[in-house]
């Protein structure tokens, strides 16, 4: 099984976890889309700048390209919305670990790109991703199938593809309980 399959299969539990989360947010208002984009930056911010300190940047080659911090950040202010209480920060221990919290936040970019529909024309989108998500997407899995083939190696990426999915859900629920 390649790895990209293996990385969906063991973290479907996860990921139908944060979309159930997500679900709950009326991304059709613009305070409920501010809500959903402050819970994502939430956990977003931190995960980034981890990834970034695991060596992202060294791992993958367009990945200045793949950033996107500053859109969230650009995009909250935009809807009025300033500083927002992060996560803890987290750290990812080696480039498998790194490259599985890469799958799951490049993953949000497909799923924003969905989201886009719902939200309040004129509301600020460019968090939630562009056209060009399929192609980028699918260079990003044929590069972990090709650098996730060991166990040892595919392991570790599903346990901080899981550890990400933890950390959005859990800004989900604190966000909804505020």
């Amino acid at each position: 099984m390649s790895a990209r399959l293996r990385l969906r299969e063991e973290t479907r539990r996860e990921h139908e976890q944060v979309d159930a989360a997500y679900a709950a947010f009326d991304l059709s208002s613009v305070r409920g889309y501010g809500d959903f984009l402050a819970a994502q930056a939430r956990a977003f911010l931190p995960l980034e700048a981890a990834v970034e300190r695991g060596g992202a940047g060294l791992l993958i080659d367009d990945w200045a390209t793949r950033r996107r911090a500053e859109l969230l950040r650009a995009d909250l202010a935009g809807l009025g919305i300033g500083r927002v209480d992060e996560l803890p920060p987290v750290e990812f221990s080696g480039a498998a670990a790194v490259l599985g919290a890469v799958y799951v936040l490049e993953g949000s970019r497909l799923g924003g790109a969905m989201l886009r529909r719902a939200v309040p024309r004129g509301a600020p989108v460019r968090f939630l991703g562009g056209e060009d998500n399929g192609p980028r997407w699918r260079a990003l899995t044929g590069m972990l199938d090709e650098r996730l083939a060991s166990g040892p190696d595919l392991d570790s990426a599903i346990a901080a593809a899981r550890s990400v999915f933890d950390c959005f859900r859990i800004a989900a629920r604190t966000r909804l309980a505020a």
